[in-house]
C-alpha cells in the first residue's frame, strides 16, 4: 500500500462518518445529521448497524465471508465495509470498488486511495495468519526462490484456514424505494450498448448482402469480391460477441432488480391482502414474476433491436431500385405487424386470466383433497371441472390461431410484397445492378426482422399480460414505510422509563376489517406493565387475533392510541416496534420452513448466527422437552426440517413456535394459542420455560 494503515482504518467511533461518505459517494441515500458514535474498540450490534443504515437511507447487509472467499467478496461485494481487527480492537476497511485491477478506497482524509488487492488480501487476513505460524517455520528450512516460497505460503495457509470465517463486514445497497435512477445504475448504458453494436451489426450485414447482390447481379462472382464478403462478414462476428456479452449482463441486472422490487413489495402486503388472495392466486403471481423476467427482458430488448433493424431496412429501400415506394410498403407492413400483435395481445390477456384462475382452482382442491375424500360424495368430486378446463380449452384455441396469423402472415407476407414492388424496376431495366442489391439487401434485413420481431411481440405480448398479475406488488414498494426516530444510542435497549414501570399503554383502540361493516375492536383501553403475566381470553371471532396483531404492528388501529413506553409506532418506526413486541401466531399461520432445526429456532435472529446463540437455543429447547428429539436427530440441531426434511408432530411444532418467540430477546413476548396442541405434562414444562424467560407475557387462549 502506498499509505500507511492508520490511513486506510477507519475507527469504530468514525463508522457512522465512513458510511455516510460512502453512501454519498454511490449516490445512495441521505445525510443522517448527528449520529452519537457508538463506544470505541467495541464492534458495534447488528441492531445499532441496521438502525444506523436506517437513518441514512440504504441497506445494510451483513457478511461473514471465509478465508478463501475474501477475493472474491473484494471483487464484488463493493461498495462495502470489511473489519480488521488488530489487538482485540475493530476498524474498517471501506470499498468503493475496484478499477484497473486494483482495489479503491476510502482514505480517513476523504480520498480515493488505490492498492493492490494483494496488499488488502494480507490486512484483511492478518488476524487468522498470525495463528499460522508453524506454516513459515516449515517452510524455513527449504531452499526456493522467494517467489516460490510465497506461492507455497499462500496455498498451505488456504489448506489450512480455507473454511475459517473472518470478521463481519457490512455491504451497502440502495432501498427498494430509491430513485428510479439510483435502482437502474449502469442498466441504462448497458441498453445503450446493446443499441449501438446491435445496429452496426445489422449494418455490416446489410453491407454482406449488397456486395453478394451486387456481385450477382453483375455476373461476375469473382475471388476477389468473395474475400471482400468474407471479410465483411467477419467484421460482423466481434460485433455479434460482444452484443451477445452486454445482452446477458443486462438480463441479469435487470432481471435481479425485478426480484428485488417484487420481494419488497410483496413483504409490504398487509395480512389481510396476503390472506383473501388465496395460495392459488400468488402461486399463479409467482408464475407470472417467472414468465416477465424471461420474457419482458429478453423479449422487450430484442423487440426494440428488431425495430431498429426495419428503420435501417427502410432507410436501404429508399436508397435501392424500389426507392419511397418500396419504403412506404414496409412502414405499412409494421402497422399491419401491431396491428396483428394487438389482436393477440387482446386473447393473451384473457388466456392468461384463466390460466392463473385455473391454477387457483386447482391448488385449493389440492389442498383440501382429504376433506372431499372424507366428507364429499364420490359422484361430487369433479363438480364443475370440466366447464372450466372446457372454456380454458376454447380460449387456448383462440390465442393458437392469433399466433399463427403472427408468426407466418408477418415474414411470408413482407417476403412477397417487398419481391412484388421491387418487380417494377427489375423488369423496366432502368434500375442498374447496385440498385437492385441494395433493394435485395434491405428485404433481407426487413425479412429477417419480420422473422424475430413475431417471436418478441408474441414474448412481450406474454410479458405485458403477466405483469398485470404482478403489478400490485410493484407498486407496493412505494409505500410509505415508518421509521425510527428512536436515538440511535437506544437502538436494541430500554428507550426511556418515563411511564414509570409501563410497557403498553392502549386508550379508544378501534380497528375494522375491510370486509365488515361492524368494528371487531371499538374504544378498547388496558395497559400492560414490565412484568405483566396476562391471560387474554374470549369467543371465537371476538378479536384477539386482532389485537395481537395490533400489538405487533402488523396493523395500525384506525382510531385511539397505542403507545410502547410513552412513544407512539410512528416515534419507533415500524421495524423499531416490531424489534420490541414479537408475537408467535396460531398453528396454521405458523410455519416450519425447509432448512435445519437450528435456522427455524433462529429466525428471528441474525443467520448465519453466533456460537452464543447457538448455545442458548440448544438450552432452552432442553427446558421445553426438546432435548429428546434432537438427540434422536443425526445432525442434531443442522438435521433438516419442513416438507422434504424431519417430520416434526404438532406438539413439537407448537414447542419449537414458542422456543423461536422466545429467543428473540424481545420486551413483550405474546403467544396466540400456543399450548393448544401440548398434551398436560407438557404444556406445565412449557409454561415453566416462558414464564422463565418472558421479560413480560400475554397469553391468548379460548375460555
Amino acid at each position: 500500500m502506498t499509505r500507511s494503515h492508520s490511513d486506510l482504518l477507519w475507527p469504530v467511533e468514525r463508522l457512522p462518518d465512513a458510511l455516510e461518505q460512502l453512501a454519498q459517494r454511490q449516490g445512495y441515500g441521505r445525510a443522517a445529521g448527528e449520529i452519537a458514535p457508538p463506544a470505541a474498540a467495541v464492534e458495534p450490534s447488528r441492531v445499532w448497524m441496521f438502525a444506523l443504515g436506517d437513518r441514512l437511507g440504504v441497506e445494510l447487509e451483513p457478511i461473514t465471508p471465509l478465508y478463501h472467499e475474501l477475493p472474491d467478496v473484494l471483487e464484488r461485494a463493493a461498495p462495502c465495509i470489511l473489519q480488521v481487527r488488530r489487538d482485540g480492537v475493530p476498524s474498517y476497511l471501506v470499498l468503493l470498488g475496484t478499477r484497473r485491477g486494483k482495489l479503491r478506497l476510502l482514505a480517513r482524509d476523504a480520498t480515493v486511495v488505490s492498492v493492490q488487492t494483494k496488499s488488502a488480501l494480507a490486512l484483511l487476513r492478518e488476524e487468522q495468519e498470525a495463528t499460522a505460524a508453524e506454516v513459515d517455520q516449515l517452510l524455513g528450512g527449504v531452499e526456493m526462490s522467494p517467489r516460490a516460497r510465497e506461492h507455497a505460503r499462500s496455498q498451505m495457509l488456504l489448506q489450512r484456514l480455507g473454511q475459517a470465517q473472518l470478521r463481519t463486514g457490512w455491504i451497502m445497497r440502495p432501498r427498494r424505494t430509491a430513485s428510479r435512477r439510483t435502482l437502474l445504475g449502469d442498466i441504462p448504458s448497458l441498453a445503450a450498448g446493446i443499441l449501438v453494436s446491435h445496429t452496426l451489426l445489422s449494418l455490416v450485414l446489410a453491407g454482406s448482402f449488397w456486395l453478394l447482390g451486387r456481385a450477382a447481379l453483375q455476373a461476375h462472382l469473382e475471388t476477389g469480391w468473395f474475400l471482400g464478403w468474407i471479410a465483411v462478414i467477419a467484421c460482423a462476428i466481434p460485433l455479434r460477441m460482444l452484443e451477445v456479452w452486454w445482452q446477458g449482463v443486462f438480463s441479469i441486472r435487470l432481471g435481479t432488480l425485478l426480484k428485488q422490487q417484487l420481494l419488497a413489495g410483496t413483504l409490504k402486503l398487509t395480512p389481510d391482502e396476503v390472506r383473501l388472495d388465496g395460495i392459488g392466486r400468488h402461486f399463479g403471481r409467482v408464475a407470472e414474476a417467472e414468465v416477465v423476467e424471461q420474457l419482458a427482458v429478453g423479449g422487450a430488448l430484442l423487440a426494440v433491436l428488431s425495430l431498429v433493424d426495419l428503420v435501417l431496412a427502410g432507410v436501404i429501400l429508399v436508397l435501392g431500385a424500389g426507392g419511397w415506394p418500396q419504403a412506404m410498403v414496409l412502414v405499412l407492413w409494421v402497422v399491419v405487424a401491431f396491428v396483428l400483435a394487438r389482436r393477440h395481445y387482446g386473447v393473451q390477456r384473457a388466456w392468461s386470466g384463466a390460466r392463473v384462475e385455473i391454477t387457483h382452482d386447482l391448488l385449493e382442491r389440492m389442498l383440501g383433497h382429504r376433506t372431499r375424500l372424507a366428507q364429499l360424495p364420490l359422484e361430487r368430486w369433479h363438480d364443475g371441472e370440466d366447464v372450466r378446463l372446457s372454456a380454458y380449452s376454447e380460449i387456448s384455441k383462440v390465442m393458437d390461431r392469433r399466433t399463427m396469423q403472427l408468426t407466418a402472415l408477418l415474414r411470408d407476407g413482407w417476403l412477397v410484397l417487398g419481391l412484388l414492388t421491387l418487380l417494377p424496376a427489375f423488369s423496366s431495366g432502368t434500375a442498374n445492378a447496385s440498385a437492385l442489391a441494395v433493394s435485395v439487401g434491405g428485404i433481407l434485413l426487413a425479412l429477417r426482422a419480420f422473422d424475430e420481431v413475431a417471436v418478441y411481440f408474441q414474448q412481450v405480448s406474454q410479458a405485458a399480460v403477466s405483469f398485470e398479475q404482478i403489478r400490485d406488488l410493484l407498486l407496493a414498494v412505494g409505500r410509505p414505510e415508518l421509521e425510527s426516530k428512536v436515538p440511535l444510542e437506544m437502538e436494541g435497549g430500554k428507550p426511556t422509563d418515563a411511564a414509570g414501570g409501563t410497557l403498553i399503554q392502549a386508550r379508544g383502540v378501534t380497528f375494522r376489517h375491510d370486509a365488515r361493516t361492524r368494528p371487531v375492536l371499538e374504544n378498547c383501553s388496558f395497559q400492560i406493565a414490565q412484568g405483566d403475566r396476562i391471560l387474554l381470553e374470549g369467543p371465537s371471532g371476538g378479536g384477539k387475533s386482532t389485537l395481537v396483531s395490533l400489538l405487533t404492528g402488523l396493523r395500525t388501529p384506525q382510531g385511539g392510541v397505542m403507545l410502547l413506553h410513552a412513544l407512539d409506532r410512528a416515534t419507533f418506526g415500524s421495524s423499531g416496534w416490531r424489534k420490541r413486541i414479537t408475537a408467535a401466531p396460531q398453528f396454521h399461520e405458523n410455519h416450519v420452513l425447509s432448512g435445519s432445526f437450528a435456522y427455524n429456532l433462529l429466525l428471528g435472529r441474525e443467520w448465519p448466527t453466533s456460537p452464543e446463540l447457538r448455545t442458548k437455543a440448544a438450552a432452552l429447547c432442553k427446558e421445553l422437552g426438546l432435548d429428546e428429539l434432537i438427540a434422536k436427530m443425526p445432525a442434531g440441531l443442522e438435521e433438516m426440517i419442513g416438507e422434504t426434511g424431519w417430520q416434526l408432530s404438532h406438539g413439537e411444532k407448537s414447542r419449537l413456535y414458542i422456543a423461536r418467540t422466545l429467543l428473540q430477546g424481545v420486551e413483550l413476548v405474546i403467544l396466540d394459542e400456543s399450548f393448544a396442541s401440548l398434551d398436560p405434562e407438557t404444556m406445565r414444562v412449557a409454561q415453566r420455560c416462558v414464564l422463565n424467560h418472558a421479560k413480560a407475557l400475554v397469553v391468548v387462549s379460548h375460555p
